[in-house]
């Protein structure tokens, strides 16, 4: 475990992650003027914690991996997402 858990890179919070935290909390909103949004685009709040993974992910220019739909709006906008159903896993 230990081996497994050294193996992760470890990040500092920095300016970059915080301004990109604001810019995907300001898009998921809906209150970003400078975006085009698809017609389809529904308006959300994401979850603190989902806006910290979305940042990180954007600025380390990382593809987000996840099980649910929370981040299937900032697909292509900030990060590619890709969204693994587990029922396939089973």
């Amino acid at each position: 475990m230990t081996e497994f858990l050294e193996s992760f890179v470890l990040l500092n919070l920095n300016e970059s992650i915080v301004q990109k935290y604001v810019e995907i909390d300001a898009y998921s909103q809906g209150k970003d003027k400078n975006r085009i949004y698809p017609s389809n685009f529904s308006a959300r709040n994401m979850g603190k914690n989902d806006l910290w993974i979305a940042a990180t992910a954007a600025v380390t220019s990382s593809t987000l991996l996840t099980t649910d739909k929370d981040f299937d709006h900032l697909d292509t906008v900030f990060i590619p997402v890709i969204r693994i159903d587990v029922e396939n896993y089973r």
